[in-house]
């Protein structure tokens, strides 16, 4: 979820909300869809329970990490055009 929360919160923040569709490399054939990013990050955060790679307190620890680095992003990088340029004139 570290990977998948701060990586959803940009994608919206780019291109809104979308009705979308994801493939399998280990499950050739397969498709999900989603329509919602926070549908599909959640799905692969209990992924990663149910295959026993993490415990469900991992989640709760990658979720907060997660809000954290989308809010760092969007506070510091996302930033609307203009004041990209507003910031570069007052330098």
């Amino acid at each position: 979820m570290a990977a998948s929360g701060p990586s959803r919160r940009a994608r919206i923040r780019i291109a809104g909300r979308f009705d979308f569709a994801v493939t399998s490399e280990v499950l050739p054939g397969i498709t999900r869809s989603f329509g919602r990013f926070s549908a599909a990050a959640e799905e692969a955060t209990s992924s990663r329970v149910f295959a026993g790679v993490h415990f469900p307190f991992d989640l709760t620890a990658g979720r907060r990490l997660g809000r954290q680095v989308a809010r760092f992003l969007g506070e510091r990088l996302l930033l609307p055009v203009r004041e990209q340029a507003g910031a570069a004139k007052r330098q």
